[in-house]
């Protein structure tokens, strides 16, 4: 075998040119190789010895080819290329070697029974629906990868996005009271101004909803705060502000089975999504709800109001009586993703467009969300976008934005936790209650009549720690949101999941010393 090895390299660097050439080094190199390799061979057992028998024949001709290929092309003009930035820690071994290709082959060998269910599953979809999968630095799938698509809820994945980048995870939304006091009295109005907090509610709200506020902020922190101060009587009206945003209510394009029952109407100051608990409808105005909600929580606590709840704009002149601010962003992003806040997702629209463009409106949201994406290096391409919530069915998305959005954040990252949990919370609660994702993924669910969706993460852990699957999956068409329609092709995915193996590691494929 040493003989037979010495004999391949002198015939393979036969013709090399000698002296100080790239090549005489090259052919310097890989005779050290082999040489080792012949020294490995002799004394490990034969399983192991054709393990290193492919390896090392790797390493001798894939730089040995390349080298043939750089000396062909060296006359020739030389080529602009593009570099984008890098995304992680500069690789710190060498091209070729031995242990970069046992990674390489480890890799293949735990997802290749991933790819295998996955294939089988991608046959079945119909041609309106598309599928990626991505795991270990490769794709495992790219079923329509590129073809844009309703996403229905999915959308507010781009939302909460944008507000971690131009708001940041510490960002807190403030609301006031303002006026003008004496003693125990308020001379004239009160004024409760609205900072655009969407998760306000009343402790009454939540037990009525079928996903109750994760994190919310409490009215009634701000009417204690004003009777422990003394206040026993405001002579004038609880007056709600709304001035912070714009006041359309409703995206034009939504139909009526969507306002007021799936979202809206919206502003700057709501309360209880813009109910008033007891009373049948919403006020149209969200600002008179909030202020009428108020003047009931300090009603109930012995202050007396004289005037009847309206909205306005505060003037200038009026003094600063109390605030609460609610919890950070990136707990706030469990309401609007783990629970999927139409409202929520609508309100944070306005407030990333009032702070990337001073423009307190839906629009400028969506040019901050593309804006975003662009800065991400994320491809925008038939990419279209309608509204925060996803309840427009004009959104389109593709599946591959969504999964390479996912990952430029992270499972850990304020996004990543946000999400539901399999089997336990939100939108998820009653899926995948038993099986491999129980408990373990973390994704955002959509359902339109038109559209069904789900995009997460699938944690494993193999030998050498964590691992993450990303994956989005959107279904269009009739019918596609009946449980007997999706929920079929949601368990094969988990399925496919689940069969991604811990082993093997590099070190079971690396020659032993």
């Amino acid at each position: 075998m040493p003989t037979l090895t010495r004999g391949i390299a002198a015939w393979l660097v036969k013709g090399m040119s000698e002296g100080n050439s790239p090549l005489s080094s090259l052919r310097r190199r890989v005779t050290k190789r082999l040489r080792a390799f012949d020294r490995h061979v002799l004394t490990v057992d034969g399983q192991r010895a054709v393990i290193s028998m492919i390896v090392a024949g790797l390493v001798v001709f894939v730089p040995l080819f390349s080298a043939w290929q750089v000396t062909l092309g060296s006359a020739g003009a030389a080529t602009p290329l593009t570099i984008q930035a890098s995304t992680g820690p500069q690789p710190t071994e060498p091209v070729f070697s031995v242990r970069r290709i046992a990674r390489t082959t480890a890799i293949e060998a735990r997802v290749a029974n991933v790819r295998t269910r996955l294939a089988t599953l991608s046959a079945k979809l119909p041609l309106t629906a598309c599928l990626v999968v991505f795991a270990e630095s490769r794709s495992l799938a790219t079923t329509r990868a590129q073809r844009a698509l309703i996403p229905a809820s999915n959308m507010k994945l781009l939302v909460a996005a944008a507000s971690l980048d131009v708001l940041g995870a510490d960002y807190r939304f403030t609301t006031s009271l303002f006026g003008n006091r004496s003693g125990a009295i308020v001379l004239g109005n009160l004024w409760l101004v609205g900072g655009g907090d969407p998760v306000l509610s009343t402790r009454a709200y939540p037990p009525t909803q079928i996903y109750p506020a994760i994190n919310p902020t409490y009215l009634e922190t701000l009417a204690d705060q004003l009777v422990a101060s003394g206040v026993s009587l405001i002579t004038g009206a609880v007056i709600g502000d709304e001035s912070r945003y714009d006041t359309e209510r409703y995206v034009p394009t939504w139909g009526d089975g969507i306002r007021s029952i799936e979202a809206g109407p919206l502003g700057a100051l709501m309360v209880d999504d813009g109910a008033l608990i007891g009373e049948p409808f919403k006020p149209g105005n969200p600002a008179t709800g909030a202020a009428m909600a108020f003047t009931r929580l300090l009603q109930a606590r012995g202050v007396t109001v004289v005037g009847a709840a309206r909205s306005g704009v505060v003037p200038a002149t009026a003094a600063s009586l109390g605030q609460v601010t609610s919890a950070p962003l990136s707990d706030i992003l469990a309401d609007l993703l783990t629970n999927s806040d139409n409202n929520a997702a609508e309100l944070l629209l306005k407030e990333i467009g009032l702070v990337n463009k001073q423009q307190a409106t839906r629009v400028a949201g969506l040019q901050t969300i593309t804006e975003v994406l662009e800065a991400r290096a994320i491809p925008t391409d038939g990419l279209v976008l309608a509204d925060g919530s996803g309840l427009d069915s004009s959104n389109q998305v593709s599946c591959q934005m969504l999964v390479t959005l996912l990952n430029t954040y992270g499972v850990n990252s304020p996004l990543g936790q946000a999400l539901a949990v399999a089997g336990a919370t939100g939108t998820l609660r009653e899926q995948f209650t038993s099986g491999p994702a129980l408990n373990r993924v973390r994704a955002k669910t959509g359902t339109l009549r038109l559209a069904k969706s789900l995009s997460g993460f699938y944690p494993m852990v193999d030998a050498t720690g964590q691992s993450v699957i990303t994956f989005a999956f959107v279904l269009n068409g009739p019918g596609v949101s009946n449980q007997s329609t999706y929920q079929p092709l949601w368990n094969e995915l988990m399925q496919s999941l689940a069969t991604f193996s811990a082993t093997p590691v590099i070190d079971d494929l690396l020659p032993r010393p």
